[in-house]
């Protein structure tokens, strides 16, 4: 070997020691959830609040960052979030979510500005539907659930990819047809919390009876609910349904209940899960919602109609 070729060889080996470079962390939010998604529902301290007028806004996503902008403040945000990967649980009873973030946030809902707080995300499988947790203040006490909405540092948004059409007037007469077939579950509350919301969760409407399934086989069984409904006339913007529960979690026959139709296709109810005192004996007595969100004691089902390509 001569000189040149000595030095070629310690040249290499040098090479092969030094360290390779540090690959490039993961974003916050892979590709598949950047973008513009429309608020469906979004809930903190157990009340839905876009029940007014938050219903069908905007959240942008990007690779490390989330923005619900202000409709009427456009240089003053309800919620910015700047976010990294939070790092890997080292317990093993108490595994990291997959998409667990630190967010660092500002806007009108945060009380102390730049504070640093938990995240986390995940897209539905079935539905490409968006559940995005971001806490607004410092948690203290005992959640419900990853995914809940009950605590009041916590905001759980429900998200879809295109636009919400307008709600539509309650009209009895014709959402008693478009009642009629089968919905998917996009987002199922119960005390703000989506932990049932889950993968070919549907709903199927006859013209007299209802069965809540959890998966699109013919032969499938109840699973959470059914019994008979009827339309009753509207309150005001919302429409009323009567359910009769004759099986599930919500088993307690009557249960006065509140839609929404956003189009022929896009669905929202809301429904008492339980009743107390002299409604609990006396079914008549029973009354409809006075809130259109999930809380301690209704439920809320989102849900798009199914095409029969995708059943």
């Amino acid at each position: 070997m001569n000189t040149l070729q000595k030095a070629l060889a310690v040249s290499l080996c040098l090479l092969g020691a030094m360290p390779l470079p540090a690959a490039d962390p993961a974003p916050a939010f892979t590709k598949e959830a950047q973008g513009d998604w429309y608020v469906l529902a979004a809930h903190q301290s157990n009340k839905n609040i876009t029940v007014d007028k938050g219903t069908g806004s905007k959240i942008t996503i990007t690779a490390d960052g989330v923005l619900w902008p202000n409709p009427e403040k456009a240089d003053a945000p309800l919620l910015s979030a700047k976010c990294v990967r939070a790092p890997a649980s080292t317990d093993p009873k108490k595994p990291s979510d997959p998409n667990e973030l630190i967010s660092t946030v500002t806007g009108s809902m945060c009380p102390q500005q730049d504070a640093k707080l938990a995240a986390r995300w995940k897209i539905t499988p079935d539905n490409d539907v968006l559940l995005l947790l971001v806490e607004v203040f410092e948690f203290k006490g005992n959640r419900n659930g990853t995914y809940s909405g009950a605590a009041p540092s916590d905001v759980i948004f429900i998200c879809q990819r295109k636009p919400l059409p307008a709600a539509s007037k309650p009209d009895p007469a014709a959402d008693a047809k478009r009642f009629v077939g089968t919905w998917a579950v996009l987002g199922e509350l119960d005390d703000a919390n989506c932990a049932r919301t889950r993968p070919q969760g549907n709903i199927v409407f006859s013209a007299t009876d209802f069965l809540k399934r959890g998966s699109y086989n013919a032969d499938a069984k109840s699973a959470g609910g059914e019994g008979a409904w009827k339309l009753i006339p509207p309150q005001e913007t919302r429409g009323r349904i009567d359910f009769d529960f004759k099986s599930g979690i919500e088993f307690q026959g009557r249960s006065p209940s509140l839609y929404t139709f956003y189009g022929d296709d896009l669905l929202m109810v809301v429904y008492p899960e339980a009743e107390k005192g002299e409604a609990l004996k006396n079914p008549e007595l029973r009354k409809p919602p006075a809130h259109f969100g999930s809380d301690g004691d209704r439920n809320m089902w989102i849900l798009r109609r199914v095409t029969e390509a995708k059943k």
